[in-house]
């Protein structure tokens, strides 16, 4: 992938010239990304923003949403693997600025002075992970940073705290590794299952910080102080008692709502974007796309759109409302038939659309995205990150 500062676009095939006409995009509103950071950081009080980039900052391109990031004054960024965390730290040399990068995920412990080359902070994901990471570093001769994941009842990763028994055992073996000469352990943090639930999820949040709560003040009687957080975004807003030293924020970066429980006042900063490339008539009694899972009684004026489920458009979103830009103005068109791999089919009967007339599927408002994403049966994080490589990025308030 690579960044054209040029006409700022940022995209997989970067070798092809760019069409004038019948493209797909995907538009990143840079200043919308700013503005959801300064209010979420409203939120958090006295807690260090961390802000969640992987996944290519979800789909939105993470070289320049970092920059833009950068330029509000975050310095703390959490990533999924190695590889994001260098390439950004590169986007940071580049700007003249420094900033601390944390792995959330798993790295190979074979690859510990590449860690400590790039001053990354890896995720300890148990004791045993802890130990090989170690002595790779000590071989090395180097001192690794790093956060240790407790396991509070996400039960994906991380050192066990469910019952006093493993809470006491995780303080045990945390104290064991503050002393070890390979790893500097410098921060603490667990990840909220149902933070997002609203009032069905009080009580298991509860009880994950009451677990966490239990091993940070253990550890504290130790003399043993680490930078703690616990918050994803959901529970930066709805819990901000816990907000502890830092506060991870993600998907509402982005303009979308953790979930419907957690209503936020946020700009979408994604607009994806086509045009109507073909217009037919679709005779009565015939069907649209394969499996003719579409056909009419009467005439209908049908619109094909150059995006398909390879673009990140899912084939569950057929039946989705979308925005055709007319030249009578915006009207409401509904994806009719199988979505394609790279295409799909609107019914525009009636309302004066020709080729080459834009086409927004999501982005104008933050129900958009939503609303395509529960006629998909999943999450709005997943719609976002599915948009694929192909799609250029086009960037707004840069």
């Amino acid at each position: 992938m690579s960044v054209n500062m040029r006409d700022n676009r940022y995209k997989l095939y970067s070798t092809l010239p760019d069409a004038e006409r019948h493209k797909t995009v995907a538009e990143i509103d840079l200043d919308a990304l700013r503005r959801n950071y300064r209010y979420l950081c409203g939120f958090a009080g006295k807690a260090r923003p961390i802000a969640v980039v992987k996944a290519d900052a979800y789909g939105h391109g993470a070289p320049e949403c970092v920059r833009a990031l950068l330029a509000e004054g975050c310095d703390f960024f959490a990533v999924s693997c190695a590889n994001e965390a260098i390439a950004l730290r590169e986007v940071c040399q580049k700007e003249g600025r420094q900033a601390d990068f944390l792995i959330l995920g798993y790295t190979e412990p074979e690859l510990a002075a590449e860690l400590f080359s790039h001053d990354l902070i890896q995720t300890l994901l148990s004791a045993e992970y802890a130990d090989a990471l170690e002595k790779h570093a000590r071989e090395a001769g180097v001192r690794v940073r790093t956060h240790i994941a407790l396991d509070t009842g996400m039960n994906r990763i991380g050192f066990g705290a469910h019952s006093p028994e493993e809470i006491a055992g995780a303080v045990g073996q945390i104290a064991r590794l503050t002393a070890r000469e390979g790893i500097s352990v410098e921060g603490l943090f667990t990840h909220f299952a149902r933070a997002d639930e609203g009032e069905a999820g009080e009580a298991p949040t509860d009880r994950q910080v009451e677990r966490f709560r239990a091993v940070r003040e253990k550890l504290c009687t130790r003399g043993i102080k680490l930078f703690c957080h616990v918050c994803n975004t959901a529970g930066t807003v709805t819990r901000p008692a816990d907000g502890m030293d830092g506060v991870r924020l993600g998907i509402s970066l982005y303009g979308a709502n953790p979930s419907e429980n957690v209503p936020l006042k946020l700009a979408p900063v994604m607009k994806l974007k086509t045009v109507i490339s073909h217009l037919h008539r679709l005779l009565p009694g015939e069907a649209v796309s394969y499996g003719g899972t579409f056909s009419a009684a009467d005439e209908r004026e049908i619109a094909t759109l150059p995006i398909g489920y390879a673009d990140g458009l899912l084939r569950a979103c057929a039946g989705a409302e979308v925005t055709v830009h007319t030249a009578a103005g915006d009207k409401p068109a509904k994806i009719v038939g199988r979505i394609c791999m790279d295409q799909c089919m609107l019914d525009v009967s009636g309302i004066g659309a020709k080729e080459g007339d834009p086409v927004t599927l999501f982005g104008q408002k933050p129900e958009e995205l939503h609303a395509l994403a529960k006629l998909a049966g999943t999450i709005d994080y997943e719609c976002l990150c599915l948009i694929s490589s192909r799609v250029p990025r086009v960037y707004t308030g840069c």
